[in-house]
């Protein structure tokens, strides 16, 4: 059952929103996501990730030796991780214009969104890897100058 459009929550149309997944998975890189699509099934997020065998795929990793766990991660969730981005969320429908006026800090925020949706999911192995992202981000945004 489709919930009614709020005021202000109108929605990328579903031409550009198909491109704007296309765009994101060549963003993040094929080898990274599995599929990026459009979904209404979130509500206050960006964007979520699924996982077939959630469960299963989160204790093999847990169990994964700590030399090997960062390529696991990389090795298993790339085959299997679906990206679901919220066509109704402010910041993806701000993105799909950012990405034609301004494509690198636009390539920032779609890798940031894809490890907050694996954040989300408890598929995040070292976070520590985003503070450089985040830091670009936040300089492009405060326009700070070196």
């Amino acid at each position: 059952v489709d919930k009614p459009v709020e005021p202000g929550q109108e929605k990328l149309e579903k031409q550009e929103g198909g491109r704007l997944a296309t765009w994101f998975r060549d963003a993040l890189g094929r080898e990274n996501v599995k599929e990026v699509k459009m979904s209404d099934r979130q509500h206050s997020q960006p964007a979520v990730v699924t996982v077939e065998n959630l469960t299963t795929l989160r204790r093999y990793l847990e169990m994964a030796p700590p030399e090997q766990k960062e390529a696991s991660y990389k090795y298993l969730l790339h085959n299997s991780v679906v990206l679901e981005l919220n066509p109704s969320h402010p910041i993806i429908k701000q993105l799909s214009t950012l990405r034609e006026s301004n494509p690198e800090v636009a390539a920032l925020v779609a890798a940031q969104l894809f490890d907050n949706a694996l954040m989300n999911a408890d598929l995040v192995h070292d976070p520590r890897r985003m503070v450089g992202r985040i830091n670009q981000i936040l300089k492009a945004v405060t326009d700070v100058k070196q």
